[in-house]
């Protein structure tokens, strides 16, 4: 529609606003008791609309987003001609905020007749709507009031220049009210001040007050005549926000950039201005911040750049008391342009830190959940709006999070059609399950895509990173320092951390980059005072690829893996096994190649918006999401009741991959069916299980390979043999002695201070000594310390030694007896009472 000012009304879809009108009018039952609602119904005949259903965008940045709007009531929103561009959307009751679906940013709430001859009245709230509605009404006033849908600064603003283009708006206010003053001077409307509140100033029930009484008491002020129109602007340019006085002169913020003025004061009649300079492109000081034991003081900063993208940074004022360059550095590199003049750059730290900015933020220092809330680099989710919530840095975060595309064109397009696909199903789950281990309460940990080149372990990676950002941005790379990877797991806390080819990272240093991601903690490091820093820490779910496995990687350069690194990092084959390599089937394209082309193009083409889809979800109801998925969890466990602690603490980890995929799949995000997230996550551990084993601790098995290997290396150089009828005068002499080998039984004796500083490394003596009992392979003469002491016919010496079985050779730990627990002390070999005395 064009009206006679030639202004358009943008509306997000024809469809959406007939939607609208098949809604029914609320009943009071539907308004849950809410008192605000209540006092709305009672005013506003038929206005509340009761929604039984989502709607969905139709056109504009956000079509095809799905706006949660069941369950909630409807009011329409105005604008100066009647018709309807938007509604405000309330949860009865509820805690979160409304929902606002006006392209144009000027609807309004219109209370009473919109009649084009009657004054306007402009409200932020629509409590203090309904008050002045409600005494009006007593009077029969002949005026129209409107609410802004919400009390945002800059809609209230845009919501009265849109009415008082054509109409004569009033805009209530109380004295010391200076900040609404000044936020909206320039605009075409009057501002009345009035001592106390407006509604107080309209009398009580039994005695009202008609408006021009109201008026008579009060201060009329032309808000158009209140702009700061300094002489050297030309172009009668209104300012951002209020200007800052500073020495002779005073910072005027302006679209095209910040500018210090200064002033001939001689004159306070006819001020004119000296010089001006233009100190930066344009940066607003929204909030002061601080956490929670009011440390770590900043600012909170908002820009554009020149392609108009907008950044935030919560910045330390600690950066202005060093080396200045840093922060103007932070700034530069995310599009600010300052002055090259070395003089005036240091008004920019005058402004920062002083400029009365009298909001106040919470800065956090770590992305993720914050109780109800998660943090993102640039904004927050979640939560009511009592407190705003912002992540400082000492560096402004170039985020990775980027939308391209709807979630029902990434849904329908990439992730429904991929189903079937295991290896596929089991990636784009794990992207969705980091956000729940923090509500769960369990600790990270990866997974490890392992196979031959051109298997389409990457294409996996791209496909999961595709929840959050572009894949070709979004995935990292293993070819990094430890320091370095560190900075990037702080980045990915509560969330997914995909890191391609794991060959790029240095073998010497991958183990611990492997704990330091799955344990969640960076290093300890102390400031130059010598105070120890707060440690980085984190909750992540990791995906990671390569030709390697861990173990053999690090092999390389002569280092061994344990069990405790490869339960952090779980190793699946990204071979499927239906001879398509990664894929299970071909629903895409009639060959693997040509489907793996089509897949990696659609992965570029959509992506971003599942990812803000699952946090709106989970922070809708944190504690109900939590629930949900400790049932999943459970479920998917009890298909493995009877495997052992460190397969069972993997187990956890498919598990919460596996209820992540399904509660998507809830939330209306994957477009796969019930059960089908369960069932790739279930291929993919089952997958794990065969290479780990079912029932047997890795560890064991990993300690018995160890001393099985140590003896195969080792046994005809260092230890030397023993026999009952050799003559030990004439025994050959070993060097570097490890033990003995009785060539009767196959039996190797271990030197104990061998065994404790040599064979065991890198396990402790007291667990490969556990480990070797359990399995029947120990022979025990001394229970207390588990050792055997050789009888003399064997070594006239008779030391005491660890007696290990031959039956180490072909020792299967899922198929032996003496698991119990139980001791196998030596029986027939323990020598006779003759043999001690002798």
């Amino acid at each position: 529609m064009i009206n006679s000012n030639k202004e358009k009304a943008h509306v997000r879809g024809v469809s959406f606003l007939d939607e609208l009108k098949t809604f029914k009018p609320a009943t009071e039952q539907e308004l849950l008791c809410d008192a605000l609602l209540l006092k709305a119904d009672g005013l506003l005949d038929n206005q509340l609309l009761a929604i039984t259903a989502n709607l969905t965008i139709t056109d504009g940045a956000d079509a095809g987003k799905i706006e949660q709007t069941q369950g909630s009531i409807a009011i329409a929103l105005t604008d100066k001609h009647g018709e309807t561009v938007g509604a405000v959307f309330y949860q009865p009751n509820g805690k979160q905020p409304p929902i606002i679906i006006d392209d144009t940013g000027y609807g309004a709430i219109v209370l009473g007749d919109n009649d084009p001859s009657y004054e306007v009245i402009a409200f932020n709230g629509l409590d203090d709507g309904l008050q002045a509605y409600y005494k009006c009404m007593a009077t029969n006033e002949k005026v129209t009031i409107i609410v802004s849908a919400t009390n945002k600064p800059h809609h209230v603003k845009a919501m009265i220049q849109h009415w008082g283009r054509t109409r004569r708006v009033i805009v209530p206010m109380t004295l010391d009210d200076k900040t609404t003053l000044n936020r909206l001077s320039g605009v075409e409307a009057q501002a009345l001040v009035t001592i106390a509140d407006f509604a107080t100033m309209l009398g009580t029930d039994d005695n009202p007050k008609r408006l021009d009484e109201v008026k008579a008491e009060a201060e009329i002020i032309n808000l158009a005549d209140t702009a700061y129109y300094p002489e050297w602007r030309k172009d009668k340019a209104v300012m951002l926000n209020e200007p800052m006085i500073y020495d002779d002169g005073r910072f005027e913020l302006y679209h095209d950039g910040l500018y210090l003025a200064k002033y001939n004061l001689d004159d306070p009649a006819n001020i004119t201005f000296k010089y001006k300079m233009r100190i930066c492109s344009a940066l607003e000081v929204i909030a002061q911040t601080r956490d929670d034991t009011s440390n770590s003081w900043g600012r909170l900063l908002k820009w554009h750049d020149a392609d108009n993208k907008l950044h935030q940074w919560a910045m330390p004022l600690a950066l202005l008391q060093g080396d200045a360059r840093e922060y103007r550095r932070e700034l530069a590199n995310q599009g600010l342009l300052i002055t090259t003049n070395q003089k005036h750059r240091v008004y920019l730290d005058a402004y920062i830190q002083d400029y009365p900015a009298y909001q106040r933020a919470l800065c956090v220092s770590k992305l993720g959940w914050y109780g109800e809330r998660f943090v993102l680099p640039d904004t927050t989710l979640g939560g009511d709006d009592n407190e705003l919530i912002v992540y400082q840095s000492s560096h402004a975060i170039n985020s990775t999070l980027a939308q391209k595309g709807s979630l029902e064109q990434w849904r329908d397009n990439l992730c429904q059609p991929l189903a079937d696909q295991s290896r596929f199903v089991f990636s784009i789950a794990c992207a969705f399950a980091g956000q729940l281990l923090e509500p769960l309460g369990y600790d990270g940990g990866g997974f490890h895509l392992l196979g031959s080149s051109s298997m389409g372990k990457s294409l996996s990676l791209k496909v999961a990173a595709s929840v959050w950002g572009n894949p070709d941005n979004y995935v990292k790379t293993w070819r990094q320092t430890d320091n370095a990877l560190e900075s990037t797991a702080c980045q990915h806390n509560d969330s997914f951390l995909a890191l391609d080819e794991i060959s790029e990272c240095d073998p010497k240093i991958i183990g611990k980059c492997v704990y330091m991601i799955g344990n969640g903690q960076g290093k300890g490091r102390s400031t130059v005072s010598g105070h120890n820093r707060k440690t980085s820490t984190w909750r992540l779910i990791f995906l990671s690829n390569g030709e390697e496995a861990l173990d053999k990687f690090m092999a390389q350069v002569g280092q061994k893996t344990n069990a405790g690194i490869e339960v952090r990092i779980a190793h699946i084959d990204a071979d499927a096994g239906k001879g398509l390599k990664t894929f299970d089937s071909l629903v895409l394209a009639a060959t693997g190649e040509a489907q793996a082309d089509k897949i990696r193009t659609l992965s570029s083409s959509y992506f971003g918006s599942a990812g803000m889809a699952w946090l709106e979800y989970l922070t809708q109801d944190k504690a109900a999401v939590t629930a949900t998925a400790k049932t999943f969890i459970d479920e998917f466990m009890s298909r493995y009741p009877d495997i052992k602690a460190q397969a069972y603490r993997v187990g956890t980890r498919f598990a919460i991959v596996a209820a992540a995929g399904e509660m998507a799949t809830k939330a209306g995000i994957t477009g796969w069916q019930a059960g089908q997230a369960t069932k790739a996550v279930a291929t993919c551990f089952d997958n794990w299980l065969d290479n780990y084993g079912h029932d047997g601790e890795h560890e064991q098995q990993q300690i018995i390979e160890h001393i099985k290997s140590f003896i195969e290396q080792h046994g005809s150089s260092r230890f030397q043999p023993c026999h009952s009828s050799v003559y030990q005068d004439f025994m050959v002499k070993i060097h570097n002695r490890a033990g003995y080998h009785n060539l009767e039984t196959g039996e190797y004796y271990f030197l104990t201070s061998v065994f404790d500083k040599e064979v065991c490394s890198p396990f402790s003596k007291k667990k490969v000594l556990q480990v070797l009992e359990e399995a029947g392979l120990l022979v025990i003469q001394q229970n207390d310390r588990k050792t055997y002491k050789v009888p003399p016919r064997l070594i006239r010496e008779r030391p005491s030694v660890y007696v290990v079985k031959p039956d180490i050779f072909n020792c299967d730990l899922n198929n032996m007896n003496g698991t119990d627990g139980t001791s196998h002390i030596a029986q027939e070999l323990a020598p006779s009472q003759n043999e001690i005395m002798r």
